[in-house]
């Protein structure tokens, strides 16, 4: 019974395209929206394409996606607990960035105010490393190693 239902949604898959396109935009809590919106933009080069603590600040990628700053009421952060990632009980990031340079970027953020965890080769799968910005929010960071 599970297999037939597979294969209804690989057929679906194949005849029906997605409504929903892309992310355009992520929203990440923060508790100072200028201390914050300058930590990313001079950690991570982002452009600021707004910046004000009643709208909260826009960053532009290098892609253009855009990340959305908004001060926090309750000071909480975009994780949350999983038992199904890296075993019980994981404090899951939200969001994975995918960079070019995953060795300087990883040096740059020990230099920062960032908690920064170790550079993990995962083979195929490429370098990898888990950081926290000033508010906490932890981030996962990839390397494609076929780009190389």
């Amino acid at each position: 019974m599970a297999e037939t239902k597979s294969n209804l949604s690989e057929e679906r898959q194949k005849t029906q395209r997605p409504m929903l396109k892309r992310v355009l935009c992520n929203y990440l809590p923060v508790s100072d929206i200028g201390r914050a919106t300058n930590w990313y933009e001079e950690t991570f080069g982002l452009t600021v394409r707004r910046s004000g603590s009643e709208d909260g600040a826009i960053l532009v990628l290098g892609n253009g996606q855009w990340l959305f700053l908004l001060e926090s009421t309750d000071q909480r952060n975009a994780n949350f607990t999983t038992d199904q990632w890296d075993g019980e009980g994981y404090e899951m990031f939200s969001l994975t960035f995918e960079v070019g340079d995953i060795i300087g970027l990883h040096k740059k953020l020990q230099k920062s105010e960032a908690e920064v965890g170790p550079l993990v080769d995962h083979g195929s799968c490429g370098l990898q490393f888990k950081f926290k910005d000033i508010d906490g929010n932890k981030f996962n960071v990839w390397k494609d190693p076929i780009s190389d």
